[in-house]
């Protein structure tokens, strides 16, 4: 046994494990802080079936063992430029303080390095395990909420159909399903549709596992979202029906408890059915059969990781550090200007006298902000009352920069029914500013909000350029501060949305002359 041992020990590759080795400790240095904010989104529960595509990918790489073992390595210089993408990708997340860039660029690094170190035939072999590992990056919030608020108010739609045939006499108003002795509010049915992102991982695999036509695995793939809404559906018209037809607490045991699983099960029983249907419409040809016995006897070879080039694993250790260092020299670099703190901010704004209110710590704490204030303020003459909210920020980073406020309206229920860009003229240093309104509703509530991010003498409205000027200034100017102006005003029975916004434009006018001494330019 000692012999076996050390002749082991005398044929191991040295040079390439000790490459190897500092390969990971430089992916480590990189992405260790990424990898725990990360986690933290798959603990969401819209994302926390990402814990499972790690082991999904490995079992794909284990089931297509056999077909890897026909490719020989043959280590690619085309990895470098992936890795190189990947590492712009990094750069422009952490600067630009865009998260999911930085979760790609992870994806990235991994297809990179398979490249780099194992050769373009065998990454074409694992294409497929690679786009299933894609699935490790959660959506963006906004983008999240948005494609989410969209199915869940189609989802409500169809419920309500499925209740009026069934002869309840249900009404949908905006985000609210009335049920007469209550009322269902989208953001509470919104919790069924946190399957479509695994459902479409799973007709990924059903696809890949059990279809040989693009065809056949392009319908598989696309009738997940509509699976995904109709289940919903069915739970909120259960839902309803037990609320109106047994009781309320009956109603919200079931939605709490057993119909979340409830939607799964169906949502996979359906996609198992078409899959089943589409196997069905065409006879199989003779030839698709022996492909696994092909498969099979590719067994002779094994593939020799002494072929990777040493030197490439070098190269690959030296850019993730490059990056890596990059990164901290210039968020070390960063300037942060003084200002006035927000506790100075006045509560008398021309004829706009306000109260201070302050969030719960729960908000504050996802909020990243370095300094906030929160007033209501009413005008003296007309009644008025509006509500001013200005997150500041003395840097900004992933995981520590301004949230849209569409994210929030919608996650508090409310249905936007306009989103447009308004041209003002602000006083000095800005003069022509664009600034969004939003007009939203909930129940039988209108609420008109504006908003603009206001970041370095710049007032932005689309929240991509607003990244990108994050990471053109981090480069440029070594700063990064800024706020998100949002005001918001609830319409009262007489007002209608001109007669709110010319309101809204007159506090605008005032505050944009005091708060430069709080937001630096």
């Amino acid at each position: 046994m000692k012999k076996i041992d050390v002749t082991l020990m005398q044929n191991a590759n040295w040079p390439l494990l000790l490459s190897l080795f500092v390969l990971l400790g430089a992916f480590c240095l990189q992405y260790c802080s990424e990898f725990a904010n990360l986690l933290i989104r798959w603990n969401h529960q819209d994302f926390s079936y990402c814990y499972l595509v790690p082991f999904l990918f490995m079992y794909l790489i284990y089931t297509n063992r056999h077909a890897l073992k026909s490719y020989e390595i043959q280590s690619s210089r085309l990895g470098i430029a992936v890795l190189l993408l990947s590492g712009f990708i990094y750069l422009l997340g952490k600067l630009g303080s865009i998260e999911t860039l930085v979760y790609i660029s992870i994806w990235l690094v991994f297809v990179g390095l398979v490249v780099l170190l194992m050769g373009v035939k065998i990454t074409r072999a694992l294409a497929f395990p690679l786009i299933v590992l894609a699935f490790i990056v959660p959506l963006p919030r906004f983008l999240n909420n948005l494609f989410t608020f969209k199915l869940k108010l189609v989802s409500s739609a169809v419920a309500v159909k499925m209740m009026q045939l069934k002869g309840l006499s249900v009404l949908r108003e905006g985000n609210i399903i009335d049920l007469g002795v209550t009322q269902l509010q989208l953001v509470d049915a919104c919790s069924g549709l946190r399957y479509v992102y695994p459902l479409l991982l799973i007709g990924l695999l059903f696809g890949y596992l059990f279809h040989r036509k693009w065809w056949e695995r392009a319908v598989i793939l696309l009738v997940t979202i509509p699976i995904s809404v109709l289940s919903n559906a069915l739970r909120i018209a259960i839902t309803g029906y037990l609320t109106m037809e047994v009781s309320a607490k009956a109603a919200e045991t079931f939605f709490h408890g057993f119909s979340g699983w409830l939607i799964f099960i169906i949502s996979f029983a359906f996609l198992a059915v078409i899959s089943g249907l589409l196997r069905l419409t065409k006879v199989r040809l003779t030839n698709e059969a022996p492909s696994k016995d092909k498969k099979d006897n590719i067994t002779a070879n094994s593939l020799n990781l002494d072929n990777i080039k040493t030197s490439y694993v070098w190269t690959a250790s030296v850019l993730l550090l490059l990056f890596w260092g990059l990164d901290n020299t210039m968020a070390m670099a960063q300037l942060r200007p003084s200002r006035k703190t927000f506790d100075e901010f006045p509560t008398t704004i021309g004829e706009w006298k306000g109260e201070r209110s302050y969030v719960r710590p729960e908000i504050l704490k996802e909020l990243w902000a370095d300094d906030y204030v929160q007033i209501k303020f009413r005008h003296s003459k007309t009644g008025d009352s509006l509500l001013l909210f200005i997150p500041y920020y003395e840097y900004q980073g992933t995981r520590h920069t301004a949230h849209s406020p569409v994210s929030c309206l919608i996650g508090g229920g409310y249905a936007p029914l306009s989103r447009k860009i308004l041209e003002r003229k602000f006083p000095e240093p800005f003069g022509k500013a664009q600034v969004r309104q939003m007009v939203l509703q909930k129940t039988r509530l209108l609420l008109l909000s504006n908003y603009w991010f206001q970041q370095r003498g710049r007032i932005v409205v689309s929240e991509y350029l607003n990244k990108w000027y994050l990471f053109w200034d981090s480069l440029t100017k070594r700063r990064t501060d800024g706020a998100l102006i949002r005001l918001e005003m609830v319409l009262r029975g007489d007002q209608d949305i001109k007669t709110a916004q010319s309101v809204i434009d007159t506090f605008t006018l005032e505050l944009m002359k005091i708060l430069p001494q709080y937001v630096p330019v």
